[in-house]
């Protein structure tokens, strides 16, 4: 071998040897960056037939691996979702015996009516009916309006959802773009490819994904379900209106929209296409579960108004006069029913603070004197009334006869019973989550085996300049000839 080709190889192997330790260097320093696949060289022989030369720097990524984490995301994203959202309905409603359960100011007023009849004559025990009956149509006005902000802030998420989708797309487009040309040019595309693979687990979040690789390092991304959202260098277009805010009754359609896929509206059939991320679960609490809740709710401030408003109970009302509690004041109607939780008042002429007298609670809402004190018909009809059981409304899911607790409490108990499956099924979908993020973990950056490897290159760094050092010998002793 020349002294010459003796040079050539041993620049070429520390040129190789500077190369890897930077990759080793790289991959120590992003082991927990997110998006960050392991490197790793590429050494072939020159062509020459002498040397080394660096074939380019390669991402090691298990794409099967990556594919289920992604997917894995996707689904508790959505199981996240709904659980706050449960989590949400539980508080408001309350738990049986807590203290701002609905259940609670029902024993509340129950207590206060029966007190209240033993002694009808008793202005404090009447102000106490009062002060129970209003804290009770009270915490139903606030289920309702928990219920409704539940709806209007998953209506926003879905509005912050789709925009992010969109931005993230027409990055991850833009990136392909800049791959393909890099790759063309023979130049290290690997920081671009980190980058876009931290946009696709954002998008995969709200929609679970499918990546397809393309040629020129492009890849093309579906939804698991079949819509494209990116094939090439132009995305799709997600679009989603309507107000920020959402109230009772208010469904798809009147005036709710759905998603829109490239300036066409999808059906509810369609939207299967996007189902099983953050999405997905915002748009089935908006549509689906708080209406359900709403629904349940207003049927039992129905059944509370029912009971009270009937001439058997207080001989003072008329056919059309409103009881003790009231829709904003009129009395309610079966066919208006949608939304009455949030709108259920007290009757104005029970309460002093609207003008009204307590002495009405004994004698009757539309007496017309107070007299006799001592008469507790009404008081004693009223609790028997509430506690009485009673059939429900037609339609209301409320079956056979019950007391209105019992109703309260089945309500209850459904509450807390999808808050206990939504958790059960998070705790699921987070175990395989965290179980597949480890096999990630292990799948990318081993310290130990790159510490090996830069020992390797530390042993090859050492033989290549002892070749140098041994022909500067030989150089030398030439000279000196």
């Amino acid at each position: 071998m020349s002294i010459a080709k003796a040079i050539s190889n041993a620049m070429s192997g520390l040129g190789a040897t500077a190369r890897g330790t930077e990759t080793v260097a790289s991959n120590l320093a992003n082991a927990m960056t997110p998006g960050y696949a392991r490197r790793d060289m590429v050494v072939v022989g020159s062509a020459l037939g002498g040397g080394v030369r660096v074939d380019g720097i390669t991402r090691i990524v298990n794409a099967s691996l990556l594919s289920e984490s992604r997917l894995a995301s996707a689904a508790m994203g959505e199981a996240s979702t709904q659980a706050a959202f449960h989590e949400t309905m539980e508080a408001v409603v309350g738990l049986p015996g807590g203290a701002v359960a609905l259940s609670t100011a029902l024993t509340e007023f129950q207590t206060a009516l029966s007190s209240a009849a033993t002694r009808p004559d008793d202005e404090i025990r009447l102000a106490q009916v009062v002060s129970a009956a209003d804290r009770l149509a009270t915490r139903l006005n606030d289920a309702a309006t928990a219920v409704e902000a539940a709806r209007s802030t998953a209506q926003q998420a879905i509005a912050a959802d789709v925009a992010v989708m969109n931005q993230s797309l027409g990055r991850v487009a833009q990136l392909n773009t800049r791959i393909s040309i890099l790759d063309a040019d023979g130049k290290d595309a690997t920081p671009l490819m980190d980058e876009r693979q931290r946009l696709i687990d954002r998008i995969a979040t709200i929609v679970p994904l499918q990546e397809i690789a393309r040629d020129a390092g492009r890849v093309a991304l579906f939804t698991t379900e079949g819509a494209m959202l990116l094939d090439g260098s132009v995305p799709a277009r997600l679009d989603f209106a309507g107000a920020d805010q959402v109230v009772a009754g208010q469904v798809v359609g009147a005036p709710l929209e759905l998603l829109s896929l490239n300036g066409t509206a999808l059906t509810a059939g369609q939207m299967r296409l996007f189902g099983g991320g953050s999405l997905a679960a915002n748009f089935q609490i908006r549509d689906s579960l708080a209406p359900q809740l709403q629904f349940g709710l207003d049927h039992l401030a129905f059944d509370l108004h029912q009971r009270l408003a009937d001439p058997l109970v207080d001989p003072s009302l008329g056919a059309t006069d409103a009881g003790l509690f009231t829709d904003a004041g009129l009395r309610a109607e079966a066919a208006n029913l949608v939304g009455l939780a949030g709108r259920i008042t007290l009757n104005a002429t029970v309460d002093p603070a609207q003008g009204g007298q307590s002495w009405r609670l004994r004698a009757g809402l539309q007496a017309a004197s107070p007299d006799p004190v001592g008469q507790s018909a009404v008081l004693m009809a009223l609790a028997e009334a509430v506690e009485g059981a009673r059939p429900g409304q037609p339609g209301s899911g409320f079956s056979g006869s019950a007391g209105l607790a019992s109703r309260v409490g089945l309500v209850e108990s459904q509450v807390a019973s999808r808050r206990i499956e939504a958790l059960s099924d998070l705790a699921v979908r987070s175990s395989r989550h965290a179980t597949i993020t480890a096999g990630m973990m292990a799948e990318g950056v081993d310290s130990d085996a790159e510490m090996q490897r830069l020992l390797q290159y530390e042993q090859s760094y050492a033989a290549n300049a002892r070749v140098l050092i041994a022909v500067d010998d030989m150089i030398n002793q030439i000279l000196r000839m």
